[in-house]
């Protein structure tokens, strides 16, 4: 009997050894690990999917109740993770069996890795489908015209424009890139190039102005150059009203040059149709300005640049009326005229006479008491055989002198004929405090002036002018 229950014992020992020494542990799935997490997702849709099995001697126990603790541990903590960031976080799991507890055995812990990861691309809110660029103009600034957005917050917009060509007229395919680090989101937008300069025109004539005789065909093109940047020479694109020359006239006409991109560009001539029996008196110039002591007739004849009655030669006929003109500074009207029968012409031409020799100004310095009075009028005289009026037109400027204090003191003097021609001296005026300067000064000098010749109408006149007067003030060294 001993022995039996000997056996027994002996039987239940091993059999508890035999249990007490199975090896369990926790395998966690490894697809459920590693979590990716759209940006701004809700973490709490993803704390679930962690998974392990309990093993049991190697078998895995399928009926196991296996739970889960998410807090984390150890610096890895749930509330680390924050999906409004995108990186990479990770969470301390255990798991916890209720059925076999069996404890913390081997596995229960592991390290769950959240990926917060933006998925979402940019959108493009605002952008042109096209925008036009003139040729010459500064470069769009496209980056101004476009808005786009993305959920980081974070979107840099670039433009590739490398396809485009600004200097030649074309619809060019731009590509527009919005990026938040990760993603990129592209759209595209046609720049349409535009050449918004006309043909510069270049007239080859004289003043603008084409002379036609009367009934000859009008062929303007000869008498024009026009050139566009991009299209080259398009002379031949030449418009303009169509006219007649079956009448003699004038008139002005508009002539027009286009491009390929029908940019214009315009110039306005004058057209002279002109029958050749008519007499055409062309002068020099219609306003001629002369030295009013000079041959005025011999001017006027050399003025006239061609006269012809149809295609003969008449500049000796024509009559210069020049009654009006007097060898005097002045303006005045004179006129060219042909009489041949029927055929008259006629042509006007202002003359002005002007002087080229300024007036002739001589001051002479003059003395005076304290608060004394001094006609500055008759120290100065002025000649000018162009201006028979010219001494009303001096001006003296006697501000500097104070008749108050001793002392010498400048005034200038200007004159200005009816030429615009100027001269200006200056004399001084001695301030003294003697009753008698003669006594107290004991100085006389001479002023002599000399004229200078002037020239009238071929003649020489000397001005010959030599005066003496005491200075009773001031010696010759202070003056």
């Amino acid at each position: 009997m001993k022995k039996k229950i000997l056996f027994l014992l002996l039987v239940l020992v091993c059999v508890g050894f035999k249990v007490n020494a199975s090896s369990w542990s926790f395998v966690w799935d490894e697809d459920t690990t590693t979590i990716d997490i759209p940006l701004g997702g809700n973490l709490q849709n993803y704390i679930s999917k962690p998974k392990a099995k309990l093993y049991r001697d190697g078998q895995v126990l399928e009926d196991a109740q296996i739970s889960y603790i998410t807090t984390g541990d150890w610096l890895y903590l749930l509330t680390d993770v924050d999906t409004r960031k995108v990186g990479s976080y990770q969470v301390w799991y255990k798991a916890v069996e209720n059925k076999y507890k069996p404890g913390q055995c081997q596995g229960y812990k592991t390290l769950v890795t959240f990926n917060v990861v933006d998925l979402e691309k940019p959108i493009f809110v605002e952008y042109p489908k096209e925008i036009t660029y003139l040729i010459g103009s500064a470069k769009p600034k496209y980056e101004e015209q476009i808005t786009a957005t993305d959920n980081s917050g974070n979107c840099k917009i670039t433009v590739d424009d490398s396809l485009v060509n600004y200097e030649t007229p074309g619809t060019y395919m731009l590509t527009l890139r919005a990026s938040d680090g990760r993603n990129i989101t592209e759209q595209f937008m046609e720049v349409i190039v535009k050449d918004p300069v006309g043909p510069v025109i270049t007239f080859l004539g004289e003043n603008n102005r084409i002379l036609l005789t009367k009934g000859e065909e009008a062929k303007l093109q000869t008498y024009f150059k026009a050139v566009d940047k991009i299209d080259g020479d398009v002379t031949d694109t030449i418009s303009y009203m169509p006219f007649s020359t079956e009448s003699a006239t004038s008139f002005d006409l508009e002539v027009t040059f286009s491009d390929k991109n029908r940019n214009t560009s315009s110039i306005v001539v004058k057209v002279e149709i002109v029958d050749k029996d008519e007499v055409n008196i062309e002068l020099y110039k219609t306003v001629l300005l002369l030295e009013y002591n000079q041959n005025v007739e011999q001017a006027l004849l050399e003025n006239i640049k061609s006269a012809y009655l149809g295609k003969t030669n008449v500049l000796k006929d024509v009559i210069i009326h020049s009654e009006q003109v007097k060898n005097e500074v002045g303006s005045y009207n004179v006129s060219y005229e042909y009489v041949n029968e029927d055929k008259v012409g006629k042509v006007e031409c202002e003359v002005k006479l002007l002087s080229n020799a300024a007036p002739v100004l001589l001051v002479e310095n003059c003395n005076v008491t304290l608060n004394g009075k001094v006609n500055i009028l008759n120290q100065i005289q002025v000649f000018d055989p162009s201006d028979s009026d010219i001494e009303s037109k001096i001006e003296y400027d006697d501000g500097l002198v104070d008749y108050s204090k001793a002392g010498t003191y400048p005034v200038r003097v200007t004159v200005t004929n009816s030429s615009n021609l100027s001269t200006s001296e200056t004399l001084y005026i001695t301030v003294s405090d003697t009753k008698n300067p003669i006594e107290s000064s004991g100085n006389i000098f001479i002023v002599p002036i000399l004229i200078g010749v002037c020239l009238i109408g071929g003649g020489i006149i000397i001005f010959l002018y030599f005066k003496k007067k005491r200075n009773c003030i001031n010696d010759q060294n202070q003056l």
